[in-house]
């Protein structure tokens, strides 16, 4: 396999993971980067010995030399950018969310189908370890037959974008992402099927004086008779955890692969605990940065156009179910 050859679109904190974990990859090189200001672009080239950067987005799409987008800006502005990185035939990596909309992620599938482009939202957190082997532990039977799944992830302080409503402010799409993704992982694995969405999507939250929600909680009916319970927020102080009950035991994941000190090498537990037994912990070890493993899985599946994980067709289920939240709880 050769080196993917990357060019960051955008040069704010998660860009500097991302860079970071390209040079720790196996088949990823950083060539360029891009920022609304040509200072900021040469600070974080020079931070990250990166040959070449630009004040322009759309000098970075036109260098010859660039194989694949990793695209961070504001959530807003992903649509855009992926279709324009798309039209200049450039490979894409995607923040999540793909897009605000429905309507418009299904724009930017077509853009990738149509220019026969890579497109994936970037979940890096389905690529971990920990969350492979949960999968594998619920379709196995670990648990007996799935009921409920018990999904949070929220932090307690608010940036500027997130209380923005034209920035895409909001707990839901910003880290409610995760639950929903998870979620249906859950019932995935459960079920046997490749896709799912929610029979019923239900929520409540807390909104500012913008309307953006500070916190939310969601409700899912999941195929397989499976209900979730969904919390998220900015204003929020809680442990992130994933819980899975099933009628001949439970899986607990106290520290979800989504966490901040998850995307390092280290090892991970799921407690496994069988209706009236003792808790067995199932230790999980990444050799592997999350974000390299995230750019050697583009490389990797470049030619396919699509990941396995993160399909389009699974990215337009996500977002349907998140649309459907944040309806629900606007009411």
């Amino acid at each position: 396999m050769k080196s993917l050859r990357w060019g960051l679109l955008a040069a704010g904190t998660i860009a500097a993971e991302f860079a970071a974990g390209v040079e720790e990859s196996k088949h990823g090189v950083l060539e360029a980067v891009a920022a609304r200001s040509g200072d900021r672009a040469a600070e974080f080239a020079s931070r990250f010995e990166i040959p070449k950067c630009y004040g322009a987005y759309e000098d970075l799409l036109a260098d010859p030399d660039v194989d694949a987008i990793y695209i961070s800006t504001p959530h807003p502005l992903h649509g855009e950018w992926a279709i324009r990185a798309a039209e200049a035939g450039k490979h894409i990596l995607c923040e999540k969310p793909l897009t605000m909309s429905v309507a418009e992620a299904e724009k930017v599938v077509e853009a990738a189908r149509a220019n026969d482009v890579f497109l994936m939202e970037a979940f890096m957190y389905r690529l971990h370890p920990q969350i492979r082997r949960l999968a594998e532990l619920i379709s196995c039977g670990a648990i007996g037959e799935v009921r409920a799944v018990d999904v949070a992830f929220s932090y307690n302080f608010a940036v500027p974008r997130l209380t923005d409503p034209a920035l895409g402010g909001g707990g839901i799409f910003d880290v409610g992402c995760y639950c929903t993704s998870l979620a249906r992982l859950v019932s995935q694995a459960a079920t046997g099927q490749d896709v799912v969405e929610p029979e019923e999507v239900l929520g409540m939250a807390r909104l500012d004086e913008n309307g953006v929600d500070e916190v939310a909680f969601g409700l899912l009916r999941l195929p397989g008779g499976i209900l979730a319970q969904l919390a998220c927020g900015f204003q929020l102080t809680q442990d992130d955890h994933i819980r899975v009950y099933g009628s001949e035991g439970q899986l607990y994941v106290p520290k979800p692969a989504w966490i901040h000190e998850m995307r390092k090498p280290k090892t991970s537990q799921i407690v496994l605990t069988p209706e009236g037994g003792e808790p067995e912990v199932i230790e999980v070890e990444a050799t592997q940065g999350l974000f390299a493993r995230e750019a050697d899985h583009v490389a990797a599946h470049i030619a396919d156009r699509q990941a396995p994980e993160l399909t389009w067709a699974e990215t337009l289920a996500n977002l349907r179910t998140l649309e459907r939240w944040r309806e629900a709880v606007a009411r």
